[in-house]
């Protein structure tokens, strides 16, 4: 999920971004305008370019934490998973009233939300069966 993100961001998004600066330093600016360039006539929708990255990051985090607390109860390992996707949805909501710069975005909000409502819903309804 990490990596379809980021693939996602390199591939689609505007080159102004943080991350190209960073793959700058890295060196990396050949190989992503070879990509690009590659899939330079593939148009997706801008949900899939600008929302579903953070939604995967988001439920890598929250797969992350299962993972790593799978032995402790299960409000401690919703309360750790919420973490990421609630800080995600703070900063757009912080958007959305000006606090943060950035424009606030109905679909990012729902991406960093649903893989922990999700996440949610499958361990409570494990608690039940």
């Amino acid at each position: 999920m990490l990596i379809a993100g980021g693939a996602v961001y390199l591939l689609f998004r505007p080159q102004t971004l943080l991350m190209f600066h960073v793959a700058d330093r890295l060196g990396l600016t050949p190989a992503i305008h070879s990509l690009r360039a590659a899939t330079g006539d593939l148009r997706l929708p801008r949900i899939l370019t600008e929302s579903v990255p953070a939604g995967l990051w988001s439920a890598a985090y929250v797969l992350l934490i299962d993972s790593l607390f799978r032995r402790q109860p299960v409000k401690h390992r919703i309360l750790a998973a919420s973490i990421i996707p609630l800080l995600g949805a703070a900063s757009e909501i912080m958007q959305r009233w000006h606090i943060l710069p950035g424009t606030f975005d109905w679909s990012d909000l729902l991406c960093y939300l649903l893989p922990l409502a999700i996440y949610i819903c499958v361990e409570l309804r494990k608690q039940r069966i």
